[in-house]
Order: structure tokens, then C-alpha cells, then sequence
């Protein structure tokens, strides 16, 4: 096996990674186990919750497993897998195997199918997706319905699949379509754990180059990469889903994973693509929504603008109006009071450039304070899962709860402590990235350091209120 190199900790130098590297198990096997997870998760929310109250849904949401586990604890658990380790749900990832599926359907039976177009592959459908997911979640609450989740989980499965027989691009789905793509890739920017050559002067070296080998392409086991990338030209905002197979089919074991040196390598300073800085344009909006939905008080005057929509125009639902403010205009007018203080620092340039260079010094910091909801959701969920697990529909529990003949199970940890912790993560994050702002945006340090500078007081503030509740 190759010295570590880039490397100050290798996971596949462990016997773990041997393991991983030697084993169809992986990535393989945990997709199929995850896949068929998902379809049994579909046919248990399927039918639960329509015509019941907002009031019965809320506690519905935690009794049935499906709204448990895809909301309660698998989207709060990839946003700290996104923080640690960028795409590393994506190794996993079952609607991975259901699109590999559908592309090797379409290549055994010799269908012509279409490019992606350009603006396909540059991202922007998937922040339209991410989008559209929050506007269902404010406007229909299909976080809330098992009935709704389920379909939500059928669409993903579905557009997985006909992505591969409409697509010739491999991973045309997890390239172009993934809504939770943009997230992973922009919260995972400051990640230390990466996928990355052990050394670079033995990839120019090799003469057979098997980890992009065309022949190798399709093999189950070890195959070339999958998403044409190239292994020693690793970058922050490529298509690399962490599966493996390029160090699979390295004979000389050249290919690591784990937290790499400094800036080395696939760890380079570099600014988000613009999809990934509209994402988290859009998601600062989001989160705070979030967060200050945690603290009565400041959630009320938080929405006194979609309250006031809502006045003007009765007939609308408030929750409409509600994903307008958090998805549209608050994020608007927080990014255009970071370009005028930008200017005000003295940053001059065009305004999509200074944007970007804002949205990558903001995103780590919009990560952290989505893991402290995501943290806080866990923390008030948990509980719930050992009732789910007997009473997987949930309807038993949740009328227990409601008569009061059952106690729901207490958050296993306060906001003052998930507060606290996150609190102090934004200010040594926003403080620490200095250093790598100047490597990255050096044209647009004053725009990079206002665009991290104005979050992290915003969501220190509201964390602060968590400490104090």
C-alpha cells in the first residue's frame, strides 16, 4: 500500500478500508439495502394523514416511521455528513443505483438517447428542485404527511430512473437533477475529509491509467470512474460521489480518503460555481427561517412581512406567502445589504462576482447554523423511534399521544446546549476561514469577508436567544 502523502489520515490505510476495497458490499450492497429502505418506507407512508388537522399532523409527523426517518433523522444527519465530509452520502446513495439502473437498461437495449443541454449541466435545475422541495414543504407541508412524503420519495425514484434512459451522461441524476446536490457540495466547501491521490507524481507516472481506463468503464467491481472524472485532478465542485471505484481499480493503491494535508489537492481554495452560490443565497434565507422559528418571539416579527402579504390578500394561504419571505425576499434583501456594505469596504467589481465570492465565504457558515435546526430536530425526534419501530404507521402512537393515556418522549438535549455548541462553531469557522477567503477569492477579499461576516452575526444572534431559552 502507498504512503499516505496528502494524507494526515487515511481511512482506506485502516483495516476498514481494506475491507471496503476488497468487498462488493460496498458501494454496492448498501445501496440495495438502502433502496429497498426507501420502498418499504414509501408503502408504509402511503395513505397516512390526509384529513387530519395541522395540529394531529404534528404529532403524526414523529409516530410514523417514514416521516421519522426521512425527516427527522436522515435529512439532519446528511447535513452533518455534508459539513464533514462533502458528498458522503452519495456513496450510498440507493437513487445512485436506480439511475445506474436505467442507464445500463438504455445501453443493453441500443436506445439513442439525449445530451444534457448546457444549463443541464450547469447546475441550475437542481437549485429550481431544492427550491420547488422547500415551496411543497412551506405551502403543503409534505414533511409533515407521510401520504405526501411517500410521493415525494416515488418522484425522486421515478426521475432517477427516466434520467437514465433519457440521458447519455453517466449519473445524468446525481450530475443534473439531485436536489440536495447544491447542498452537499457547498457545505461540504470547508471539509477536511476528501477523496483525493496519494500521490500525484505516481498518477503521471502510470502508463495504464486504469481509474479512467474506457474499458473498465462498466465492470461491477473496480470500474474506471463512473463520472469521467479524473482521480489527481480532483477539484471542490466536481461530480465525484465518493463511490470508491477509482481506488478499486488503482493496482498501485495510489487513491485515499480521508482528511487531507492543508490545501492540498482536492482541498485547493476555490469559489463556488454559480449554482452552488445561488443555492446558498437562497438557503441563508431558508435557515434563518429555521433557526428563528425555534424563538416565538423573534419568529413573529421575523414573518411580519409575509403577515402582512397575508393581510392584503386573505384568500392565500400564509404559508405561501411564508416560502415567498424566506425563499425570495428576505434572501434578496440580505444579499443586496452585503454587496452595498461591500461596497462600502471599497469592493468594486461586477455584481455576479462579488456575489459568488459572498455566497463561498457564506456557506459554511449557512451550514453550521442548518446543523444547529438539524441538531435541535434530532434532539426533539429521537425519542419518537423506538414507538415507530412497533408501530410503524404510527396511528396507535399517535392516538395514545393525543388522549393522553401516552407521555411523547422528552428532546434528548435542550436548544441551550445545541445553541451553545453551534454558537461557538460559526464564530472560530468564520474567524478561521480568513486565511483560506485570502487564498481563494484574493480579487474579492472585502466581498468575501462581508458575505461571511453578516450571517455569522445574524445566526450568532438568533443562537444566542437558543442559549438564553
Amino acid at each position: 500500500m502507498a504512503e499516505t502523502g496528502r494524507f494526515a489520515w487515511d481511512l482506506l490505510n485502516s483495516r476498514v478500508g481494506r475491507f471496503l476495497l476488497k468487498s462488493w458490499v460496498f458501494p454496492f450492497g448498501l445501496q440495495v439495502v438502502l433502496l429497498v429502505a426507501v420502498v418499504l418506507l414509501t408503502a408504509n407512508g402511503w395513505g397516512g394523514g390526509p384529513g387530519l388537522s395541522s395540529d394531529e399532523i404534528l404529532t403524526l409527523r414523529k409516530t410514523n416511521l417514514t416521516t421519522l426517518l426521512v425527516w427527522g433523522l436522515w435529512w439532519p444527519a446528511m447535513i452533518a455528513a455534508a459539513v464533514a465530509v462533502g458528498r458522503g452520502w452519495c456513496m450510498v446513495c440507493p437513487l445512485e443505483l436506480v439511475n445506474r439502473g436505467g442507464d445500463a437498461l438504455a445501453r443493453r437495449a441500443g436506445w439513442r438517447r439525449l445530451p444534457l443541454a448546457p444549463w443541464m449541466r450547469a447546475g441550475w435545475l437542481i437549485v429550481v428542485g431544492y427550491v420547488l422541495l422547500q415551496v411543497l414543504v412551506a405551502g403543503l407541508t409534505i414533511h409533515r404527511v407521510p401520504h405526501y412524503t411517500a410521493l415525494m420519495l416515488t418522484a425522486l425514484l421515478g426521475t432517477a430512473a427516466v434520467t437514465g434512459l433519457l440521458f447519455r451522461e453517466p449519473r445524468s441524476f446525481c450530475r443534473s437533477f439531485c436536489p440536495a446536490k447544491a447542498l452537499l457540495t457547498a457545505y461540504g466547501r470547508l471539509a477536511a475529509a476528501q477523496l483525493d491521490v496519494r500521490d500525484p507524481q505516481m498518477c503521471a507516472d502510470c502508463s495504464t491509467r486504469e481509474c479512467v481506463s474506457p474499458d473498465r468503464r462498466h465492470c461491477f467491481e473496480g470500474r474506471s470512474c463512473p463520472s469521467l472524472l479524473q482521480p489527481w485532478a480532483r477539484t471542490l465542485s466536481d461530480n465525484c460521489v465518493l463511490c470508491l471505484e477509482c481506488a478499486k481499480a488503482c493496482p498501485y493503491g495510489n487513491v485515499g480518503l480521508g482528511w487531507v494535508r492543508g490545501t492540498q489537492g482536492a482541498r485547493r481554495p476555490q469559489r463556488l460555481v454559480p449554482y452552488e452560490a445561488a443555492f446558498a443565497m437562497i438557503a441563508a434565507g431558508f435557515v434563518a427561517h429555521e433557526v428563528i422559528g425555534e424563538v416565538k418571539p423573534l419568529d413573529a416579527r421575523f414573518h411580519l412581512v409575509a403577515q402582512s402579504l397575508h393581510d392584503a390578500l386573505p384568500a392565500v394561504d400564509f404559508a405561501w406567502f411564508e416560502a415567498l419571505w424566506f425563499l425570495g425576499l428576505f434572501p434578496l434583501l440580505l444579499w443586496s445589504a452585503i454587496a452595498l456594505l461591500a461596497f462600502g469596504v471599497g469592493q468594486r467589481g461586477r455584481l455576479r462576482d462579488l456575489l459568488i465570492a459572498a455566497a463561498t465565504a457564506a456557506a459554511p457558515v449557512v451550514a453550521l447554523a442548518h446543523l444547529a435546526k438539524a441538531a435541535a430536530k434530532v434532539s426533539s425526534w429521537a425519542g419518537f423511534l423506538p414507538l415507530a419501530l412497533e408501530d410503524t404507521r404510527g396511528m396507535i402512537t399517535f392516538r395514545a399521544i393525543m388522549d393522553h393515556s401516552l407521555a411523547p418522549p422528552a428532546a434528548l438535549l435542550g436548544h441551550p446546549a445545541i445553541g451553545g455548541a453551534l454558537l461557538a462553531s460559526i464564530a472560530v469557522v468564520a474567524w478561521r476561514s480568513r486565511t483560506w477567503m485570502r487564498q481563494a477569492l484574493p480579487e474579492h477579499l472585502g466581498a468575501a469577508l462581508t458575505g461571511a461576516a453578516v450571517p455569522a452575526v445574524l445566526y450568532a444572534a438568533v443562537l444566542l436567544a437558543w442559549v438564553l431559552m
